[in-house]
């Protein structure tokens, strides 16, 4: 007996969206038309899976962070300020639904994330229980920790003056620039009081970023 195949319509690309109308058999032998599904939301499947990456390799090393035997505060703060930024990130990744999405801009978009991973896999290594200190771990992937940091700041200028077409004068650019400066310094010292300043500004800065993101005509608005 020959298996009927199940009819599909596929996939077009036009206008930013992909309307894939999937028509399958159910369990029982009919048919069961599947929902139209945007480019967009095709898309931040990517997305969201970079992003969940990274709160898992932040999460999961918490309980070796805190550890009372070799925690050390800055170094929590950092995990921390990276697990909020990617809540954060993936809320304001909203603001990019109406793009005429392109291969450049996929590629771009998604280096956001990457390089937030980046930094959870820096922050917590693959084997947490092996690290006998913290503070000696965060001094030794301090530099690399806050180049990415410049990385990702500079990455996000790019993207939302090119691919978004924020103005270059719109108010999060104070945040970018801000968590630029930080990079730079932090990346520059290993001086401890300078990094525990570090650590303080960098949550300072979040609070601007997330008073920003609830005002009118916001980033994710």
């Amino acid at each position: 007996m020959q298996r009927r195949s199940s009819p599909r319509r596929i996939a077009v690309f036009a206008t930013g969206r992909l309307d894939c109308a999937v028509t399958v058999e159910d369990l029982l032998g009919g048919e069961r038309k599947g929902k139209r599904v945007s480019l967009f939301e095709y898309l931040s499947i990517a997305y969201s899976l970079v992003f969940s990456f990274a709160a898992i390799r932040l999460v999961a090393g918490l309980p070796h962070v805190v550890a009372s035997s070799q925690r050390y505060y800055v170094h929590i703060s950092h995990v921390l300020l990276v697990l909020f930024a990617t809540v954060t990130l993936f809320w304001t990744f909203w603001s990019f639904r109406d793009l005429q999405w392109n291969l450049f801009s996929f590629m771009s978009l998604l280096a956001g994330p990457g390089m937030v991973y980046f930094l959870a896999c820096t922050l917590i290594p693959d084997d947490p229980s092996s690290v006998g200190s913290w503070r000696t771990y965060f001094y030794s992937v301090r530099r690399q920790y806050f180049v990415g940091f410049c990385l990702w700041s500079l990455l996000q200028m790019m993207n939302t003056t090119v691919v978004l077409g924020m103005p270059l004068l719109h108010r999060i650019r104070v945040v970018q620039i801000l968590i630029l400066a930080i990079g730079v310094v932090g990346s520059t010292t290993d001086n401890p009081a300078i990094q525990r300043i570090i650590a303080i500004s960098f949550w300072i800065v979040a609070a601007i970023a997330s008073f920003f993101l609830f005002l009118p005509g916001s980033l994710a608005a």
